[in-house]
Order: C-alpha cells, then structure tokens, then sequence
C-alpha cells in the first residue's frame, strides 16, 4: 500500500507522512495479564488507533504491537504533528481489560516523503529509526526522523551486539558514589553505579547502554550482577562500619522480573549485611508501568526492612500521589534542582518545600549532583539529610571507598 501511495506521490512529490508507532512496555501485559489480555488490548489499541486518524489514512499493523499510520493529502507537517500530538493525547485515557485499568502509552516516529526519501522500504526504516529514538527519548513521545538517526541506529546495533556475552567477558564493573550526612560529614553509604568497557566500543555510558539492556531483556541478568556485586561489598564495608548503607538502582524490566524478591533474599543469606542497610532505588516510571505486583513487592521488602527510595524526584507528574500511596523511606531530589538552586529562586523554592514536605511524611532526604560549597551550605539549612555529588566525591573504585572508609573510622 506504501509503494503504490508513493507511486501516485512521486511525480508532483505530494507529501506523504509515514508513522511507526510502538506501544511501550506491551510485554508486560502479556507477562502479568496472559496473551489473552494482550491480544484483546491490541483489538482496542487498533479501534482506538483508526478512530483518531483521518478517513483516507491506512491503518496497518506490522506484527507484534507495532503499528504503520500512512498519512496522505497533506500540505504541511504541522498537519502531522497535530495528528500525532492527538494519538498521544488519546492514550493517556484508560484501556480496560477484563475489568481492570490498563494504561498504555506510544512511542512514534515519523518519516516523510519525499523529504526523507521515496522508496517504501527506506521510509519504513527511517520511520521505524525515528520510532526507537523516541523510545530512548523517554517513551509516550514522538520524533520525527533527520539523518543522524541512521548513525544512531547504527551504534545502538553495535552495543546491542556487544552486549550479549559483556558480562562473561567481564566488561561490566561498578562505581560508587559515597552518600554524606550533611550534619556530622560522616560518610554513611554509597550508591552502585555501573559501567561498561567494551573492547570494540570503549567506554559506553549507562545513558546509552541502559535502554539497550532494557529493550533486549539483558538488564535482568545485567541487574543482578549489580545487586550481587553491591551487597558482597557492602558486607565488606560493613565490617568496618556496620551501618553503612548501599544504594542500588531498580530499572522498570529488573522490578517486574518474578524472579527479583527471590535473588535479593538469596544475597542477603549469603553476605552478612543487614536489610534496613539496603536501599532500593525506583524512578516514577518504574511506577508508570502499571506492574501488578508492585503492592506486593513493597510490602515484601518493607517487612524485610529493606527501606525503598524514590529516584530522580520532580521529574515526573505524579511523584506525590506515590509517595502517599507507597511505603517509600527515602526521597531523592533529581539533579537538575540542585544545579540551579542557588541562581533560580522557583528552584530552591522547590528544593526546601521537597524536604520538608519529606521529612513531614516521615522520609529522609538525599539531594543528588551537589557539585558547590553553596549548594552544600544552602541544603544544610534546609535540613536535608543526606547528599552525594562531585562536591564530595565523584564515583570511585571499590578501593578508594575503602581507603575513604578507613580514615572515616580512624578520625
């Protein structure tokens, strides 16, 4: 149908608009839900799809949850935008799926001819290309495609290749980053943070190889390397301070894998570290996916003692409804706060009403990314509990946590 569109198109290079649409986080229905749920929620995503196009506009679904739009008889783009901005505004409503609330959201990309080409094939590419940018754009967005895409397609590719077999070949390590009491100075814990050496790519920044881990399903087994190589340490730091704390980050795959509470229960038998010392961190989005067992899985690490924090704080829409309705123990204020607290006004506004509105849910407080003596000096005022950032101390080996840790207990 593409080619024949385009054959028409071709000689006046008419404006042809082509959409590659993706549902975001689609397994997890059918993971939690059954391919039933999944396959009645496709018929409604479809309804849904061709009721907010326009009627010379042709539908088609390439496999999967993974949909094609053709956009004929346009003049301009902004034409596409409007249509586009309109789909994602159409899935914010709810899906219900025998009887329950689903919500889904889409990721687009849009190639368009004859900007970006005129054969079929290319614009499906280019479109499909645009598509996964947006996904790792932060998802229930849409992008349209520019030639950089292809590069980034490109390299994406290459990690993804790269990193089937990264952890055998022992190319993942971690950093820590320690976390300070902002009363006493005294370092009380770290985050883990991950990185990655490949021999072909060099280093490659969690930004980049996160949501590559994500969409190929490795982030479990990448996941579980972290928690197991952060507990064995946090046991032996504890040894010298038994109440040292450690960090770790929560991807929204590693949350929903059935597997998840079972694996940090067996760590915990095997290394002597206490459970209120775990920290767990989980970004809205984490939240955003719908998982059924998030009930569940709070209540089962919080009477486990495991304390719960909240990542990356004010950046999403409904952080606050959250933290009423989840046991969280820990909120982290997102960087981009910080950075500008002590220049923006509206900021460091926004800064101070987080801690105390915190502290009067009975949270503690961790700002992240304090980079000055002002930031630090101004957050002390403000009574945050805790801090990290490169003010402090920028990620650091196993070994030079330790060494930091000796002349902590030492003084």
């Amino acid at each position: 149908r593409l080619s024949q569109r385009l054959k028409l198109a071709h000689p006046n290079k008419d404006m042809v608009g082509v959409l590659c649409m993706d549902l975001d986080d689609f397994k997890k229905i059918n993971e939690s839900l059954g391919h039933s749920a999944g396959d009645a929620l496709l018929i409604q995503v479809t309804k849904r799809i061709q009721t907010h196009i326009r009627h010379g506009d042709t539908l088609g679904r390439l496999g999967g949850d993974e949909f094609i739009v053709l956009l004929t008889d346009l003049q301009t783009t902004e034409e596409i935008t409007q249509i586009v901005e309109n789909l994602i505004q159409q899935f914010r409503l709810p899906f219900s799926i025998d009887g329950q609330s689903l919500t889904m959201t889409l990721s687009i990309g849009v190639a368009i001819h004859p900007v970006d080409g005129n054969d079929a094939s290319q614009l499906l590419r280019q479109a499909d290309a645009a598509m996964f940018y947006a996904k790792s754009n932060g998802r229930n967005t849409f992008t349209y495609y520019t030639e950089s895409m292809n590069r980034d397609a490109t390299r994406r590719l290459l990690i993804e290749q790269q990193m089937y077999g990264a952890l055998e070949r022992g190319e993942f390590y971690l950093f820590y980053q320690p976390q300070i009491e902002l009363a006493t100075g005294k370092m009380i814990g770290a985050e883990a943070l991950l990185r990655w050496q490949n021999d072909q790519l060099g280093p490659i920044g969690p930004d980049e190889f996160i949501p590559v881990a994500e969409q190929t399903g490795l982030i479990v087994s990448i996941g579980e390397f972290v928690m197991h190589s952060a507990i064995k340490m946090a046991s032996k730091w504890q040894a010298l301070q038994p109440d040292f704390r450690m960090a770790i980050n929560l991807s929204p795959c590693q949350f929903r894998d059935p597997g998840l509470l079972g694996f940090v229960e067996q760590q915990l038998l095997q290394y002597p570290v206490q459970p209120n010392t775990l920290e767990l961190e989980i970004t809205e989005g984490v939240l955003l996916s719908g998982y059924l067992m998030t009930d569940e899985l709070f209540q089962s690490f919080t009477a486990k003692g495991i304390e719960m924090a909240m990542d990356d704080f004010g950046t999403g829409y409904s952080s606050l409804s959250y933290l009423r309705r989840y046991p969280f123990a820990i909120l982290k204020i997102d960087r981009s706060f910080i950075n500008d607290m002590t220049t923006d006004p509206a900021d460091r506004e926004l800064v101070n009403a987080s801690i105390a509105m915190a502290h009067g849910l009975g949270l503690k407080v961790v700002a992240e990314g304090v980079e000055t003596e002002e930031q630090a000096n101004s957050l002390k005022i403000m009574n945050c509990d805790y801090v990290q950032g490169y003010y402090f101390s920028k990620p650091i080996t196993p070994d030079e946590l330790i060494s930091k840790l000796e002349n902590y207990v030492h003084e």
